[in-house]
């Protein structure tokens, strides 16, 4: 199938939300609760259910009805957890948990960025959109923005990160801010280079938008909140709303021609109308309630029986788990994946 050029990536009302309002909405909240510890309490818990584990969830939705072989689902759903919770398991009983949450919050920005960049790539190809300039260039820019705005953050030595211990990069606050007058500059040069794309029409305006939409959520989450915590609030929401959407955006295309056996409940969420988006999310939910539920009984459970915190085991595991899946099902140079943008 080849590409057909598209001046949405959806439509119009869908391209503004996912585009512009998920991150706009996503510092607009951050900025509330950083007000005050009980509004950050309140939101971060609102976040972590109803986008945060929703959107875990979502990737087994995806993993369900992928394309992979046999023995790559096997794999990912029977092997690859064994081995996760093992790796998770080791840090803890070694006393090294602070180790689990530097991975966290190194590994969690890395698969941020990574599902940026295919994010882009989707909505470029879908518009037939190119940028200006040198695509190396380009590339480079597009890393470079989350790597300074990290370092940045690094710089600033926070001792704890969601109520736990942490270490971050041994970068000087000198370097830091070198690195990231560096990067503005690059910025400055691919700005230009993007207006006169945008003239000519090789750049189209929602492959733009999304790159700027991109490069501004790091530098506010990393660089600009000086409250680790509030910055991981601000792009954990933009990054977690976003992959909602996308994946319901993928089943609804996926299943455009209507009910299919082979998938009867999601391709039957999946349809066009106001009532079928509700449903989809509804179940989501429940989905999300009773799987979660479940954890939290096995935890409570098991824990009379040993003093290993179980909780962060379990839910860094499934964490984990999601990050190297992901990296799996969504390739957009499969032609399933294609077909379904």
């Amino acid at each position: 199938m080849s590409a057909i050029s598209h001046s949405s990536f959806r439509n119009p009302q869908f391209d503004v939300f996912f585009i512009l309002l998920l991150p706009v909405f996503a510092i607009a909240v951050a900025s509330i609760a950083n007000t005050s510890s009980i509004l950050y309490n309140l939101i971060f818990s609102l976040n972590i259910f109803f986008l945060g584990y929703h959107h875990v969830i979502s990737t087994y939705t995806r993993l369900g009805i992928s394309q992979l072989s046999d023995s790559e689902t096997r794999f990912l759903t029977l092997i690859l957890p064994f081995i996760v919770i093992a790796f998770v398991f080791t840090c803890i009983y070694i006393n090294s948990s602070w180790l689990i949450s530097t991975i966290y919050l190194h590994w969690q920005w890395w698969h941020y960025t990574r599902q940026s960049e295919g994010v882009s790539k989707a909505i470029r190809y879908k518009v037939q959109s190119s940028e200006g300039g040198n695509e190396l260039f380009n590339r480079i820019v597009f890393y470079a923005v989350p790597i300074a705005a990290f370092s940045f953050m690094s710089a600033r030595n926070p001792n704890t990160f969601l109520f736990m211990e942490v270490r971050t990069l041994p970068i000087s606050m000198s370097v830091a801010i070198a690195l990231v007058c560096i990067v503005i500059i690059l910025q400055c040069i691919w700005l230009y280079n993007q207006i006169g794309a945008l003239r000519s029409g090789k750049l189209k305006p929602r492959h733009f938008g999304y790159l700027v939409s991109h490069q501004t959520i790091y530098w506010v989450a990393y660089a600009l909140f000086t409250d680790i915590n509030v910055g991981w609030l601000a792009i954990n929401i933009w990054h977690n709303s976003q992959y909602i959407s996308f994946v319901w955006h993928y089943n609804s295309q996926k299943f455009q021609k209507g009910f299919d056996k082979n998938h009867p409940v999601i391709s039957w969420l999946s349809q066009q109308g106001y009532l079928r988006v509700f449903c989809y999310f509804s179940v989501s939910i429940l989905v999300t309630y009773f799987f979660y539920s479940g954890v939290d009984w096995s935890i409570k459970q098991l824990s009379p029986y040993t003093s290993l915190p179980l909780i962060v085991i379990a839910y860094q595991s499934i964490n984990f788990h999601h990050y190297i899946v992901d990296t799996c099902i969504w390739k957009l140079r499969k032609k399933s994946i294609r077909e379904n943008i």
